[in-house]
């Protein structure tokens, strides 16, 4: 495979160049680097494919690079395919039918064909915690969760010119914003997190193991301990639980989702119009964001429709599903070999 890079540093932040740009990466890459054959050549006209270096969006401040616009021009003039990793919380609409474009918290009504949702990708060691936790056969519907419901919604960064007031009335998620655009108004801030974690604490059907992190810094803080702290509260919380609580944040996807079919259990989704890559092949209980008030009810249907050996076969299933097909050793050249082969159906359907 003859790869196109735009002439990427050596620290670019778009993990399909990984082998490519091996320094300094988490090992969780290595059987990716190890495997691939790809070769970087210095002509676009000589490559099978191109990808653009950089990510279409800053991770931190959400700002689009507009260089992708130009590179994906270039591609078209010489007729080749070309990669954009779009990965990140923002879900403004990034208009680049010829090329194939990379999304975390795609809508499911507004997904493009050229868009494909992209797998969330940990460390190694947190990979190697989660992986390495025992199935048990489930005594009780026991519903975990670990994280925060304290942050303003996935909107406030724009409002940070704003006094706090009326930025968190305005672009939170809130009654205010919804009439402004589609995307606000199915989008849905960390309140619906709560809401859902009252809700299932209430039922005394259900045993809950919540770790509410509010009084820590946010996960995405650029401080990695902090990270790695949360990371490990993350894999002690699922530990004893049969169910994990998945429900989106700044962006309409949610990282507990794939953190949780690691585990070997089972995701329990609030469904805000999202994008489930390989939906078909895993064992969810998805209740639809209108039906939140009975997510309890989801829960313990559930649970006693199936025996303790189907529910267990089902937790396993789900991590082989994830090392089968979303890590990235097994999504990245899937991926780019029907990037490169446009007539493939893209992996997100």
């Amino acid at each position: 495979m003859k790869v196109y890079t735009f002439n990427a540093d050596h620290n670019t932040p778009v993990e399909l160049l990984y082998s490519l740009r091996s320094e300094r990466r988490d090992a969780f890459f290595q059987q990716f680097i190890d495997r691939s054959p790809w070769q970087e050549v210095k002509k676009i006209q000589d490559c099978d494919v191109a990808i653009f270096p950089h990510k279409a969006f800053h991770p931190e401040n959400l700002q689009r690079n507009d260089l992708c616009f130009a590179a994906v021009q270039t591609a078209k003039a010489y007729n080749k395919p070309i990669i954009v990793d779009a990965a990140s919380d923002s879900d403004a609409p990034l208009d680049l039918p010829s090329a194939q474009v990379l999304r975390f918290g795609i809508y499911s009504t507004l997904q493009k064909p050229y868009e494909t949702e992209r797998p969330y990708w940990f460390s190694q060691n947190t990979y190697q915690d989660l992986s390495s936790l025992p199935i048990h056969p489930p005594q009780q519907p026991v519903v975990g969760f670990c994280g925060t419901t304290g942050s303003e919604g996935k909107w406030f960064k724009i409002g940070r010119a704003l006094p706090l007031a009326i930025s968190k009335k305005l672009l939170s998620q809130g009654k205010s914003a919804k009439p402004l655009d589609m995307r606000v108004k199915k989008g849905m801030s960390h309140s619906l997190r709560a809401k859902c974690l009252d809700i299932l604490a209430k039922d005394p059907r259900i045993i809950d193991l919540f770790d509410v992190t509010n009084q820590l810094r946010d996960y995405y803080n650029p401080a990695n301990s902090n990270r790695q702290l949360l990371e490990q509260k993350f894999v002690n919380n699922m530990g004893d639980c049969l169910y994990n609580l998945c429900v989106r944040a700044n962006g309409n996807y949610t990282s507990r989702f794939y953190m949780t079919l690691i585990a070997g259990r089972i995701p329990l989704v609030l469904d805000t119009d999202c994008v489930f890559p390989w939906e078909e092949k895993v064992h969810m209980v998805k209740v639809p964001a209108h039906a939140l008030d009975r997510i309890g009810d989801f829960v313990i249907q559930h649970f006693e429709s199936f025996s303790d050996r189907a529910l267990v076969e089902m937790q396993q299933e789900n991590r082989e599903v994830y090392q089968k097909y979303m890590a990235p050793h097994k999504f990245i050249p899937n991926f780019v070999e029907a990037a490169v082969d446009r007539t493939l159906a893209p992996l997100s359907v």
